[in-house]
This record gives structure tokens, C-alpha cells and sequence, in this order.
């Protein structure tokens, strides 16, 4: 019997070449074989590095106080401290400024500088009173610079600070470690008037600073801080800060007498140093707080707006402000 052979049938298939691969518009931080894709983060990470520092320290501090007392979300507001002597401290204030060597192109005259300035404490660590308390809080401030010279009383530009302030008290004193971020920017209606462009002006700081108080109505500070990064980007780094401020807000008469003296210096600005001072009277109480002053100001040195930073001014100023 013969044999049987089968045939199967035979299909050939082809294949399109492969495409060249088309690099994708993400930036999603990773690599292929024919596009490298790199992520931003949304926070900068030098400010990433400086608040796990702060928790660090933080967990320090209460590690070492174990035992005084639990932690507390949002104490008391008394237990953080803030300073009010200087002209970007976190203060809310309403202010008419006389200005004389005026740094910007409006000349000598009358401006007027509001801002809004608040300190939170977000958690106390150990302790209990403003005598053995370590506190981590926020603080905030924008102010804004306007000139009276015109009727349309134009921006002249603005500041912003934000800082997490740790601050450990003992005793009568407090230490103070804090991220310190500034920036400064032109406003557009001054930059259209005069045809100018303002600078790139920030900061991101570390500070250290001590309050000693000497006697019950007058205590001292000194402090120093270091800018990890600057714009523009040779600008110097160093600042150093010391004062005093005298008064006190607890007594009973309705009027209380209060005085700063402020002085602070930069190698950005050759160590020229900014001189500020304050006197007025402490107002009534505000919901059992005295929080509310008012008072007149002689400033003299480089001016508080960054975009004018490498000029020099003298200022007088009159008006409310308030320790929110």
C-alpha cells in the first residue's frame, strides 16, 4: 500500500517596520531607550532639606523634655514670641512714610506702607508656660509700599516673608531657630511709569537668634542669619541683627509707653548698617490681648524694599500697627 503524504499550505505574514519611537511631552523623571524625561518638584528642595531639619531638631528638643508635659496642637499664642522692632518683622501695620534720599524715581515725599502680618504657634513639644515651652510655629507677612505723589497713588512695590520659627523658652528668655524666606518685587504700575524692569530679589535663610530679658520692662536680642540661596545669585549671604525693646503690655493703664532700637547689617549691602527706631504708646486691650500700638519710626540706611536694596534712605514714619 503506498504511502499517503500530506501537504500542509504555507502563509507568509509580514511585519510594518517599527516605528521610531516619538519622545512623549512629560517630564514624569525616568529614561528609555529613546527619550529621557526629568521631573521638577513642586517644593525646592532646599526647603524640603530645611523643614526636616526643623522637625529634627524639634524631635531633639522634645526627646530632652521628655516628661514636662504632652504635645498640643495650636497652644496659646502668648508662646511665640515675636519681634516688632524692625521694619520686616511680621507685623500687621498701616503707616504714612516721609521719605528723604528717596531710592525710587519719585523723589522725596510722602508714601504710605501697609501690610499684613500674622505668627501661628502650630504645636507645642514640651513644657507648658512661657518659661519652659519649645514651640514650633508659622509666621507670614506681605507688605506693600504705595506713593502719595501722584492721584492715582501707585505701587511702588512689595515685599513677602514667611518663616517656621522653633523657639525654645527658659525662664524669662527664648532661643529662637527659624527657615527664613523673603522676596521683594516691583510693582507694574511704577515699573510702566518709569520704564524699568524690577530685579530678581529672594532669599532662603537660616536664623538663630536670643531674646534676653535684662529687667521687666527691657530686654535685648542678637542674631545672625545665612542665606543658603540668593537671587541674584552674587549676592551676599550673611546678615546680622541686634536690638532692644522697652516696655511692657501687662499693666493696667490704658496707655502703655513702649521703645525699640533696631540695628541690622549685610555683607550684600558692604555692612551698612539699617537703623530703626520706634516709640509710642501700647493701646487699650483687644479681647483681653494688647496687641494694638501706636507709634512714629526714624529709619535711616539702606531702604526695607529689596528691589532698592544697594540704595540708601532716611524715613520717618507715623502710624497704627498690630502683633497678630
Amino acid at each position: 500500500m503506498g504511502s499517503v503524504r500530506s501537504h500542509r499550505p504555507t502563509i507568509a505574514v509580514s511585519y510594518p517596520a517599527p516605528r521610531e519611537a516619538t519622545p512623549l511631552p512629560l517630564d514624569l523623571g525616568r529614561s528609555t531607550a529613546d527619550t529621557v524625561i526629568r521631573a521638577t518638584p513642586a517644593v525646592p528642595p532646599t526647603i524640603c532639606r530645611t523643614l526636616v531639619a526643623t522637625a529634627l531638631i524639634s524631635s531633639v528638643l522634645a526627646v530632652s523634655l521628655q516628661g514636662q508635659d504632652s504635645p498640643r496642637l495650636f497652644p496659646d499664642r502668648a508662646l511665640l514670641p515675636s519681634l516688632f522692632s524692625g521694619p520686616r518683622d511680621p507685623v500687621t501695620k498701616a503707616e504714612l512714610v516721609y521719605v528723604t534720599d528717596n531710592p525710587n524715581l519719585f523723589g522725596e515725599g510722602v508714601e504710605a506702607e501697609l501690610s499684613l502680618g500674622i505668627g501661628l504657634p502650630l504645636l507645642r513639644l514640651a513644657g507648658h508656660s512661657t518659661h519652659d515651652a519649645v514651640v514650633v510655629g508659622v509666621e507670614g507677612a506681605a507688605f506693600a509700599r504705595f506713593g502719595l505723589h501722584r492721584t492715582e497713588r501707585e505701587m511702588i512695590g512689595t515685599d513677602w516673608v514667611f518663616a517656621v520659627p522653633l523657639v525654645w523658652h527658659r525662664g524669662h528668655h527664648w532661643l529662637r531657630f527659624r527657615y527664613y524666606h523673603t522676596s521683594s518685587h516691583l510693582g507694574d504700575e511704577y515699573s510702566r511709569r518709569f520704564d524699568v524692569e524690577g530685579m530678581n530679589f529672594a532669599r532662603d535663610a537660616v536664623d538663630a537668634l536670643g531674646f534676653l530679658r535684662l529687667v521687666p520692662i527691657a530686654g535685648a536680642y542678637a542674631g545672625a542669619r545665612w542665606a543658603y540661596s540668593v537671587h541674584p545669585e552674587d549676592s551676599g549671604r550673611w546678615t546680622l541683627r541686634a536690638g532692644i525693646e522697652l516696655g511692657r503690655t501687662d499693666g493696667t493703664a490704658a496707655l502703655l509707653p513702649y521703645g525699640t532700637a533696631d540695628v541690622e547689617i549685610e555683607d550684600d549691602t558692604d555692612w551698612t548698617p539699617v537703623v530703626s527706631l520706634q516709640a509710642g504708646v501700647w493701646l487699650p486691650e483687644v479681647g483681653g490681648r494688647r496687641a494694638l500700638r501706636f507709634g512714629v519710626g526714624f529709619l535711616t540706611g539702606p531702604p526695607p524694599l529689596g528691589q532698592f536694596r544697594s540704595e540708601r534712605t532716611t524715613q520717618i514714619t507715623v502710624g497704627v500697627s498690630a502683633s497678630l
